[in-house]
């Protein structure tokens, strides 16, 4: 039975759009959730649950087809295709995941033959990332190839779908896995119904993709290479593929898994002399703004009008030193060095005043093994933490780029970090629904926080040190009082994930940004809604009080950055230039630069004028 557009499911939740397409078991409907956002939901074709050669393994159909949901649920990465519901229709499985708007790689290599060695080694080293996660997580995806990765549409953004065959494994024990394989990006023991299972098989995959993005061909098969059936070298049908690159894709194409890198991050190992760094600097781009906006203060009426300052920023400073996203900038208490944390796995350190690169934290070989996704200094501006998606939080001597030592204890990637003011205390928020606190001098846990129903973005300590705030994707944000870790209350009104917040300097105030393109500001006391800031088209990502307390800044994955008075919820100034998603925005002490991360890779310094 097939759905037709305006069918209901779910409770009213999801409106059906359209049919996007079919395989042999499954079907795919374009829909919209509550919130008019478009979504993909994913089901089982009725006609095989009631088809006589499937209706006796029905049961095993709904529980495989449960677990490729919840497989692709505790996965959580940029690049991998994110779950939003898990639901039946009917006794009819559905999976409700995020619509990618774009087209796979398959297709897009049909329109260009072959793609150049910088965007084919853009787009794999972002999946290899997401594998990594993957990986983590106990499991093989097995079924890498590009028709399997999406590109975002006007991004050079890479998403790696479709986790149908992901299986759990056990690295190098023998198990049974059901025989499945794609032709070319296949490894032979995917042949093999009992075999030693490893990485190695995903590196096999990850090397067939690239060999294919470079040359426009289809790797030969491993079965015809068991029989004396050659692999063409890449470099043979592309003479401009660099020699490392060649020989990191045959060596990633091994027959044998022994003789392959026996890792992802050892395979991405073969590219590290490839990754040249870049700290040019970019002409100031141009901005986006309204009229000049003139900003009156109340006064008694005996008196005239005081006119504010216009809010005028212009983008002084690009830089580029990342090999991949941005997703996490801090500036440092006196304002004379700042922090970025990238998707390549390295925190940067920079000074502020001529942008010259101090030092780098971590990287292939040492350091955080993912994504950086959260950088906060000490108070004193002597240690400075990150937090990682290989779910650990590391602590640096900003003087010397010594690791001071790692905090273990989340069991998901760790969103957030937040300093009590006196330096003692370090909190953290994790995709494993927690918050815990640490004591600073030891990496012991003090304490965790549990409340939430799903992943924790955001967590910051009110500057009192009292009390701590988290926003969840379960909607809402939390306080907890810090000394007890109780909840204090709990605070409702985004209609989606809510992805950062931030006090005021006062303490009185906390903004918070949500999935729902809004930002909110509440009175800490009373848990009371001030009032809704509207004008973003996307996701609100990141939150920043400056020093004063009279300024918001907000960043969006609608490519801008929002400059807010405070008092009056007024939108000043509208900052362009990122061509991706902005993840991450800080204010100077003096509040009179702003720098930004982005998915395209960049760091901007913004000055206000």
């Amino acid at each position: 039975m097939l759905w037709n557009r305006g069918k209901r499911l779910f409770g009213d939740r999801y409106t059906i759009e359209r049919k996007l397409g079919e395989g042999g078991i499954g079907i795919t409907y374009l829909a919209k959730n509550q919130q008019g956002q478009l979504r993909v939901i994913k089901t089982l074709k009725e006609e095989i649950l009631n088809h006589p050669i499937w209706k006796a393994q029905q049961t095993k159909l709904r529980q495989d087809f449960r677990d490729e949901a919840v497989r692709l649920a505790v996965c959580r990465h940029p690049h991998i295709v994110q779950i939003e519901n898990i639901f039946d229709e009917h006794n009819i499985p559905c999976i409700v995941m995020e619509y990618i708007e774009g087209e796979d790689l398959g297709h897009y290599l049909l329109r260009h033959n072959k793609l150049p060695e910088s965007e084919a080694l853009l787009y794999i080293k972002q999946i290899a990332q997401a594998v990594i996660v993957i990986h983590q997580k106990g499991l093989l995806h097995r079924d890498i190839k590009p028709r399997n990765i999406m590109l975002r549409s006007g991004k050079q953004e890479a998403v790696l779908i479709d986790f149908g065959i992901a299986r759990d494994f056990i690295p190098n024990v023998v198990q049974k896995h059901t025989v499945y394989r794609t032709p070319g990006f296949a490894p032979p023991e995917q042949y093999e119904t009992e075999a030693a299972r490893g990485e190695y098989i995903d590196v096999y995959g990850l090397a067939a993709t690239l060999y294919s993005l470079l040359t426009g061909a289809v790797p030969t098969t491993a079965e015809d290479r068991g029989h004396n059936i050659l692999l063409q070298e890449p470099k043979q049908l592309n003479p401009y593929i660099s020699n490392n690159v060649n020989q990191a894709i045959m060596g990633g194409m091994a027959l044998e898994p022994e003789n392959r890198p026996q890792s992802v991050r050892e395979w991405l190992n073969l590219f590290e002399s490839d990754i040249e760094e870049d700290y040019s600097l970019v002409p100031p781009t141009r901005i986006i703004q309204p009229p000049p906006t003139t900003i009156v203060s109340s006064t008694p009426q005996s008196s005239p009008p005081v006119i504010g300052r216009t809010h005028y920023w212009q983008c002084l400073h690009t830089l580029k030193g990342h090999a991949s996203m941005v997703h996490a900038v801090a500036m440092s208490p006196d304002g004379k060095i700042f922090a970025s944390g990238s998707s390549d796995n390295t925190v940067k350190l920079w000074q502020l005043k001529d942008r010259k690169l101090l030092r780098k934290l971590g990287g292939w070989f040492a350091g955080h093994s993912s994504m950086i996704h959260s950088l906060a200094f000490s108070p004193s501006g002597e240690i400075i933490a990150s937090a990682s998606w290989d779910e650990t939080i590391k602590l640096w001597l900003v003087s010397s780029g010594k690791e001071i030592r790692t905090l273990t204890g989340h069991s998901n990637g760790v969103n957030a970090v937040s300093f009590s003011r006196d330096g003692q205390l370090l909190a953290s928020s994790s995709g494993d629904c927690t918050i815990k606190l640490w004591l600073v001098s030891s990496g012991k846990i003090l304490r965790t926080l549990t409340g939430h129903s799903d992943s924790v973005w955001s967590v910051t300590l009110s500057p009192d040190g009292a009390l701590l705030a988290s926003g969840s994707s379960d909607y809402t944000i939390k306080l907890w009082q810090v000394n007890t870790g109780q909840e204090i209350r709990t605070l409702t009104g985004h209609s989606f994930f809510v992805n950062t917040v931030a006090f005021s300097p006062t303490g009185e105030l906390l903004a918070s940004g949500s999935s729902d393109y809004t930002i909110k500001l509440w009175q800490v006391n009373t848990g009371q809604e001030i009032r809704t800031l509207t004008g973003h088209s996307d996701s609100v990502w990141s939150v920043a009080f400056s020093p004063d307390g009279e300024l918001l800044a907000s960043a969006s994955w609608d490519r801008s950055i929002k400059i807010w008075q405070v008092r009056t919820g007024k939108e000043l100034a509208t900052l362009g230039g990122h061509t991706n998603y902005v993840r991450a925005i800080a204010f100077s002490p003096d509040g009179q630069t702003l720098v930004s991360g982005s998915d395209d890779d960049t760091i901007k310094i913004w000055q206000r004028i």
